[in-house]
């Protein structure tokens, strides 16, 4: 864009003056100041386009650091969510082992309470064989 600024549209410009039949040096001047006035344009056009280009980078830079931050904050959701289900799973195993454990204790008790109210068997008489004595 500067380069056409500088090599096509100026000359442009004074070549159409003096094509028009009105090459006064007052009117050269003023097309020679038209043409410095649209250089002084064009430079802050590019200059404005530079910063704009720099600040679109800047911005896909930030835009990478979150992508980056949100990929490692999913990671560690996921791990979490993989922690939590080892955990669950290990609390419903340890449930059912407690309720086993009381169904091995509530029957180990009744059957401790059914020796204990029996009576005891009666004695038994010791047999002697002949010629024995006791």
């Amino acid at each position: 864009m500067n380069s056409f600024v500088k090599r096509g549209f100026l000359p442009l410009v004074i070549g159409a003056t003096l094509l028009a039949g009105c090459a006064t040096r007052e009117a050269v001047q003023q097309a020679q100041a038209s043409a410095d006035a649209a250089r002084m344009e064009a430079d802050q056009a590019n200059a404005a386009a530079a910063e704009a280009r720099a600040a679109a980078a800047a911005a896909n830079q930030r835009a990478d650091a979150a992508s980056s931050t949100a990929n490692t904050a999913q990671q560690a959701a996921n791990s979490a969510q993989q922690a939590a289900n080892g955990a669950q799973t290990s609390a419903q195993n340890a449930a059912a082992s407690a309720q086993r454990a009381s169904e091995d204790a509530r029957s180990a008790q009744q059957k401790a309470t059914e020796i204990a109210t029996q009576p005891p068997p009666p004695p038994t008489r010791t047999r002697f064989a002949r010629g024995e004595r006791g």
